[in-house]
């Protein structure tokens, strides 16, 4: 292993890394790419946590309008008052159910309240519905969202989530505990002499009636019902405002945009930051002669003819590479297409940072690599080849998402001059230094070479490994054949094509075949129809 790392080419390679990520990575990305906290297409989510990609969107939710301008009309919505009616038949019937503590509601008038579950002041205030485009009082006055309670449940309910108001509900109820307490030793020392003092004695009672009205509703209260009404209520809300704005025209179009804006921008950092590598690259081989020459006998003549030459290299070089870049291009459109998408994928359950956005960017940049690899094995590779440059491709992009993270440490602390460069060179260094690292380790070190072996030993890769080197052998001896056989008979060849075609079996095939080698007099290495000598000459092959 110690004479492997000894023969690696450790400052070339770390070279090449630096320039290339310094070169799109930590250089053209943050001349190309403006990455916002949360992406660049709305998402309920975001919106609902204060994060906007656009400003006509949160200017749109700033303009809303204060619930209060508004709440008689959500209150005097046709479906809340047709609610009510039924609710106060059932009512009046004895067959209403109250919502909240799952026993049937009694018949007296005055009780009963109407309770929006999803308070309509927190449906009117949802980001997520303003996103949406959907009117507040069609949601708030869903049936899903209405149920009937008592008078004092909703009263102190008020406009409280479900769970936030299940949670306070014990301390509510030891509050009414202790004020009916406190309540009651008012009334035992009152006086009750004279008319007025019987009087205020009486309010005190029937205050004291209210509280313990309030307190039998309170303690009355089913939570599960509750919860299930909530769920209920919530899953119908939050089902209509997803369906709305995500198979709207509106998302569409704006994760549209920009996953093309973001696919032309990678493409041409990719681009671009290939074509800077390529003249630094040749910048590098010919400064050190141009400069050594200029030592011993400068002249401007001589200078601009060297410099000259140096470009007309660049050229050719650049040139000679054009495919490539072209192939950068679309590699690097097609990777900023998904990097976007990935982004806005994420948006819809969580917000992503700056420097999530660009670690997404940066590891769909080297599974693209990855991904044309498996799909279309442009160079032929075996399995165990292919499975390394698998491994080193996506071993890369881990690399590029540490270096990304370590400059994103860095820029906060290095605010003076220049300090944002010496960040990006960190994090170009340290993503070079990666990439080497885990390129060794995962395909030059012991125990990685250890389950490579292994791998390439298995049955299929060596029967696999067998077959093609059996194919590359009668492909030369089908050469053989053509040269010698230039003055075949076109009838002979003719009958012999129809007689193998004709064939409709293996052993047919076979006997075609072996009738053909015999008037021929083709030497083949091992014996037609014999399975132990095949076997004994595939042998020999994998020795």
């Amino acid at each position: 292993m110690h004479a492997i790392a000894s023969q690696y080419p450790w400052a070339e390679e770390l070279e090449k890394t630096v320039v290339r990520s310094l070169a799109t990575s930590f250089g053209l990305d943050f001349l190309l790419f403006k990455d916002k906290h949360g992406g660049e297409v709305d998402t309920i989510h975001n919106a609902r946590s204060g994060v906007w990609a656009t400003q006509a969107e949160h200017d749109k939710y700033d303009q809303r309008g204060a619930y209060s301008d508004v709440k008689g009309a959500y209150h005097s919505d046709r479906r809340y008052i047709d609610k009510g009616k039924s609710d106060a038949a059932l009512q009046q019937s004895g067959k209403l159910q109250d919502g909240y503590t799952s026993s049937r509601m009694s018949v007296q008038n005055g009780i009963r309240d109407l309770d929006h579950v999803i308070a309509a002041k927190t449906i009117h205030d949802d980001a997520g519905r303003v996103l949406a485009d959907i009117s507040g009082m069609s949601l708030a006055n869903h049936s899903s969202n209405l149920v009937s309670t008592h008078r004092s449940i909703n009263r102190s309910k008020q406009a409280l989530p479900v769970e936030e108001f299940l949670t306070a509900l014990p301390g509510k109820i030891s509050q009414k505990k202790a004020t009916l307490t406190a309540d009651r030793k008012t009334l035992e020392s009152m006086p009750r002499n004279t008319p007025e003092q019987r009087h205020r004695a009486d309010q005190q009672k029937t205050k004291i009636e209210k509280t313990e009205s309030q307190l039998q509703e309170l303690e009355s209260i089913d939570p599960a019902a509750m919860r299930k009404n909530d769920l209920a209520a919530r899953k119908q809300y939050d089902g209509t405002i997803n369906k709305k704005y995500y198979t709207s025209s509106k998302f569409w179009g704006s994760t549209l945009s920009a996953s093309g804006n973001a696919g032309v921008r990678m493409g041409a950092r990719q681009m671009l930051g290939l074509v800077a590598a390529e003249i630094w690259f040749e910048l590098r081989e010919a400064l050190p002669a141009l400069m050594q020459k200029m030592r011993v006998n400068f002249s401007l003549a001589t200078f601009l003819q060297e410099a000259e030459r140096t470009l007309q290299s660049i050229w050719t070089r650049v040139k000679a590479r054009f495919k490539d870049f072209l192939t950068a291009f679309k590699d690097g459109a097609f990777a900023g297409i998904l990097g976007s998408v990935t982004t806005t994928m994420f948006n819809i359950v969580a917000t992503t940072g700056k420097s999530a956005i660009k670690i997404i960017r940066e590891m769909w940049g080297q599974m693209t690599a990855a991904l044309k690899l498996l799909v279309f094995n442009p160079d032929g590779l075996s399995t165990v080849d292919l499975t390394k440059a698998v491994v080193a491709a996506l071993s890369a992009g881990v690399a590029t998402a540490v270096g990304s993270l370590v400059y994103a440490q860095l820029v906060p602390i290095m605010s003076f001059p220049f300090g944002g460069e010496l960040a990006a060179f960190i994090g170009a260094l340290t993503t070079g230094i990666v990439t080497l690292g885990l390129h060794y380790v995962l395909l030059h070190s012991k125990m990685m070479e250890r389950i490579w072996l292994l791998i390439e030993r298995s049955s299929h890769a060596l029967t696999l490994r067998q077959f093609e080197t059996l194919n590359a052998q009668l492909d030369e001896y089908l050469e053989d054949i053509a040269r010698i056989e230039l003055n075949v008979d076109v009838d002979e060849l003719e009958d012999f094509a129809l007689d193998l075609s004709s064939a409709k079996t293996e052993t047919a095939r076979g006997a075609v075949l072996l009738r053909e080698i015999k008037e021929r007099g083709i030497a083949l290495p091992y014996e037609m129809g014999n399975a132990d000598s095949t076997r004994s000459w595939l042998a020999s092959l994998a020795k």
